[in-house]
């Protein structure tokens, strides 16, 4: 089974069919009970492209990108294809799309310790993303069943003490596509799936029962052989952007930006789709505003500034050059720096410093690079990092 990163070879279109689920395990030191929660400014790393399947640890201090002891942790058999970190860094979940749900309790210094021993939290499912609601009580696994197929979603249970999960009511239908990103709201009320050729499902979700709703409407994309890939909300919950590859606009992809209505419905801008360079696949908002895009055929990350009415503007001297196929972003906790996922390698990882200066503020610098294995490429297939 490929890793998202490798199923975007084929741009637009996704046509995939996960394997049955295989027993996977990764070994570092199990922690004895309850998480840690975590105040550093730690950055994780999935690689799909090493033997055994392995998760690479960073740290950022003084302005400098550091390899954390221990890393990388050997995560098994395995594949890895989505991460996530619960809201006070207490646990890192890692999805497999051989089969599970893994956990890591997350240490003081960004270290892992297995939980359950290594083996599966969440077994029988096939997942490809996942995400935590803010208050950290919930977890949303979607599925992939194969081409033409209707996708799956699942929500479970957290335990905030010891990290394990507990399945909340039945298996949600997704419509038809390949789920590749779940984001959701501020309010924690509108979860958005993208599926791909499939376009985005939206769901009603509440927190406080733990009631995930089937699909009750649909973003289709904007011409039948395009694929929405990447997902993006702003910290208001104003507007929803979207990544969409094939002809989106002026005969290229773009990135759409979406008005989001208290049911989650979406109203696009009359100012979108927006010009993005070739297979733009993840898309960010940083928390001071701005708008990255990585596109994985180009090679580089695209930067807007976002305005009130939701209006993008291109950042000074973008696009800015990346390793080979940019294929995920991630904000770090100090909200000073993106790092990315460069699943052809050179690098394999790459964080750029976001640039504050009056004149050309927003825009992306190079602060440092790294190998998160020692196979070149590793396949870095996805970021994730503490909040």
């Amino acid at each position: 089974m490929q890793p998202v990163w490798k199923r975007l070879a084929s741009l637009p279109l996704v046509s995939v069919l996960f394997l049955s689920a295989c027993g996977g395990k990764f070994f570092p030191k199990e922690t004895g009970g309850g998480g840690k929660t975590s105040s550093g400014d730690y950055l994780y790393v999935a690689n799909t492209s090493v033997n055994p399947f392995t998760i690479a640890a960073f740290s950022i201090a003084n302005s400098k990108l550091n390899t954390i002891s221990g890393s990388p942790f050997n995560f098994g058999a395995a594949q890895p294809s989505a991460l996530v970190v619960t809201p006070k860094n207490t646990f890192l979940y890692v999805a497999s799309v051989a089969g599970g749900i893994f956990g890591y309790s997350i240490n003081s210094n960004g270290s892992l310790s297995v939980l359950n021993s290594g083996n599966a939290l969440v077994t029988g499912i096939l997942p490809s993303a996942l995400k935590v609601d803010s208050t950290g009580s919930w977890l949303i696994a979607a599925q992939d069943n194969g081409s033409g197929s209707n996708g799956s979603a699942y929500l479970f249970a957290i335990n905030t003490s010891t990290g394990a999960l507990t399945a909340q009511g039945n298996a949600v239908t997704l419509d038809v596509g390949s789920p590749t990103r779940i984001v959701m709201t501020p309010n924690n009320q509108i979860v958005y799936i993208s599926l791909a050729t499939g376009g985005v499902d939206i769901l009603a979700f509440n927190a406080s029962s733990g009631v995930l709703n089937a699909p009750s409407q649909i973003l289709h994309p904007k011409n039948s052989n395009n694929a929405d890939y990447g997902l993006a909300i702003d910290s208001s919950g104003s507007y929803l952007f979207v990544t969409e590859t094939g002809t989106v606009v002026n005969g290229t992809s773009g990135l759409r930006v979406l008005k989001i209505a208290a049911n989650g419905g979406l109203t696009e801008l009359s100012t979108s789709p927006v010009q993005t360079d070739l297979g733009p696949v993840a898309v960010l908002v940083s928390t001071h505003g701005y708008v990255y895009v990585a596109s994985r055929t180009k090679n580089v990350i695209d930067g807007f500034a976002l305005s009130a009415n939701g209006a993008l503007t291109a950042l000074p001297n973008s696009p800015y050059s990346t390793g080979t196929m940019p294929v995920d972003l991630a904000e770090d906790n100090s909200h000073a720096y993106i790092a990315v996922a460069c699943s052809g390698g050179t690098p394999d990882f790459q964080v750029f410093t976001i640039d504050t200066s009056a004149s050309t503020a927003g825009q992306l610098v190079s602060l440092a690079t790294a190998s998160t294995s020692s196979t070149s490429p590793a396949g870095a297939a996805v970021v994730a990092a503490t909040n």
